[in-house]
């Protein structure tokens, strides 16, 4: 049930996880950034038993990926787990195999972390965030109008975060009405709603924009804003495991993921491909097998929470079960996820990935560990500067799609099957 909050209250400060104050955290996104501290701003059905082994040659781009193992049978706690309780903390899921930890966006700058995830801050997220003019000039004339007036408890616009040529000319239209909707919904509905209603009334108005976005980025594929709060992770093979027995592995979903739009040709050459071979971890290129989702190459996934609960606890074990599936089937490994954290209003953004690990450091055998780093600060949906701050980051996490994301898939999971 959600908190007993009004409708009227207004956005709070995000919550620092971090383990530093905000001065801190400034600081510290903008050393990360390069940005002087003065001017912050704020991704396989059953086996088929009958059928040859997955292709055995490693694709090219994929040598980072760690040697594999067999896949193991899920722990026998899995079989019992309606006697314990759920994973609930970040504390619990560092018990997990792998573990999942979450740290500061300081290790950024630490050696230890790849470079890709290094590349997804530096070269797409931290312009995108630190950028203060994400308002396009282009409609200060009707946003003033529907804002900036006494009688509008969302607060105005400021004169200093417009800018031009931010979207195309026949997407503005749209931009405006959709930023519009999210803004006066979010008043209504704010600490007076069930998740599925916030999603609708919220999240979905400002998910549906992404073609908005995608269409201001020049080359490459469509973009998919995909609802997938009723898909399980699937097989369970992908599951992290329990290391101790004072809780149960992990089947969490969530909510919303941004993924490549596949042709029709390339979905059906994908599907056929794939399911003439006994895969290890599943007939699917991701970690469910879901008729509408198994074959969609999705790279950023969005959980939602009202409750007060840490939308943290269902990512974590989201993309620890998409880095199984790569581990097992040595494709994209290396590649970090652009992970969205949404609390009622708040959006922020986690780069997760993979690391490699000594055998001291493995937990439960696997050979990796997932690591979170942020928080960063995408906006809120409390007035329009900070809805139009959303949509610019979101931006930059298309453009990573396309440019980064896109070619990999296409060369070392599309390519892989499909010329075989």
């Amino acid at each position: 049930m959600p908190r007993p909050i009004g409708s009227k209250n207004k956005p709070k400060p995000p919550v620092d996880t971090t383990g530093f104050d905000n001065e801190e955290w400034q600081e510290a996104q903008s050393i990360a950034a390069g940005v002087p501290p003065s001017t912050p701003q704020h991704h396989f059905g059953g086996a088929f038993d009958d059928a040859p082994l997955f292709p055995p040659t490693t694709p090219s781009g994929s040598s980072s990926s760690p040697s594999r193992a067999a896949p193991t049978s899920p722990s026998k706690s899995a079989s019992s787990a309606g006697s314990r309780k759920p994973i609930s903390s970040k504390q619990q899921l560092a018990q997990m195999s792998p573990s999942v930890s979450f740290h500061s966006i300081k290790q950024f700058k630490d050696e230890s972390t790849p470079q890709a995830a290094k590349d997804l801050w530096d070269k797409y997220i931290a312009s995108a965030v630190y950028q203060s003019r994400v308002v396009p000039a282009e409609l200060k004339d009707p946003l003033e109008t529907e804002f900036n007036t006494p009688k509008k408890t969302n607060g105005p616009i400021a004169n200093n975060v417009y800018a031009p040529r931010l979207y195309n000319d026949c997407d503005l239209a749209s931009v405006l009405r959709g930023v519009k909707d999210v803004v006066h919904e979010a008043e209504v509905y704010h600490g007076n709603c069930h998740e599925s209603q916030w999603v609708s009334k919220v999240i979905s108005p400002i998910m549906s924009q992404i073609q908005k976005l995608r269409s201001s980025v020049l080359g490459g594929r469509g973009i998919s804003d995909m609802n997938i709060a009723t898909v399980k992770i699937a097989p369970s093979v992908l599951f992290p495991t329990s290391l101790v027995n004072t809780f149960r592995d992990g089947n969490k979903k969530v909510d919303y993921a941004l993924a490549l739009k596949l042709t029709s040709d390339e979905d059906l050459v994908l599907k056929s491909a794939v399911k003439k071979y006994r895969v290890p971890g599943g007939a699917s290129i991701n970690q469910t097998q879901s008729d509408w989702t198994a074959f969609v190459p999705m790279f950023a996934p969005a959980e939602v929470k009202v409750d007060g609960t840490d939308p943290l606890i269902q990512l974590g074990i989201w993309v620890s079960a998409e880095v199984e599936k790569r581990y097992l089937e040595a494709y994209t490994f290396h590649l970090p996820f652009p992970a969205i954290a949404i609390s009622n209003h708040h959006w922020e953004l986690w780069i997760a990935y993979a690391e490699e690990i000594s055998v001291k450091q493995q937990q439960g055998g696997k050979p990796y560990r997932v690591r979170f780093l942020g928080p960063i600060e995408m906006g809120h949906t409390g007035n329009a500067t900070g809805v139009f701050r959303i949509l610019h980051v979101l931006k930059a996490i298309i453009r990573w799609g396309l440019e980064v994301y896109q070619p990999e898939f296409m060369e070392n999971v599309f390519k892989r099957y499909s010329e075989d």
